[in-house]
């Protein structure tokens, strides 16, 4: 029954690119055929993104969620609250969008079979930031 649907979707998606492709070259005489066929190709490509990761979320159990609890001493100056940072393979990542208000977080992002390294900076009411506090490392287990 799944095979059918993701049949019907495939076919759909290729009548419109079909039909997408007419009315760009019916447009736009010399550039539309270069234009439609990229337009054709992103599309697709999202189109096939998304369905392959539709088919792997039903394919199998998810991921255990990992959760890291993280808590500091207060800060000694006036701070409205706590930036959260979190440095691993995509980079330096805030974690938090408002200051944390008391003196911990939990991040529930965390992914398996990675390491992490935290690191919170106090914000005052101007909205500076302080120096990073000393860094606490997180391995995840896989699975």
């Amino acid at each position: 029954m799944k095979a059918k649907n993701a049949l019907k979707i495939v076919v759909g998606v290729l009548a419109l690119v079909i039909v997408w492709i007419g009315f760009q070259l019916g447009t736009h005489r010399h550039t539309g055929i270069l234009r439609a066929l990229v337009e054709a190709k992103h599309f697709l490509a999202d189109a096939s993104a998304s369905f392959e990761a539709q088919q792997r979320s039903a394919s199998g159990p998810p991921e255990p969620q990992h959760n890291v609890n993280l808590s500091w001493k207060a800060s000694t100056a006036a701070v409205i609250g706590y930036n959260v940072y979190r440095r691993g393979a995509a980079g330096l990542v805030k974690l938090n969008s408002v200051p944390v208000t008391g003196t911990s977080y939990v991040d529930t992002t965390a992914q398996p079979g990675q390491t992490y390294y935290y690191v919170t900076k106090a914000v005052n009411v101007k909205g500076t930031e302080s120096a990073p506090s000393n860094e606490v490392r997180a391995d995840i287990p896989r699975q």
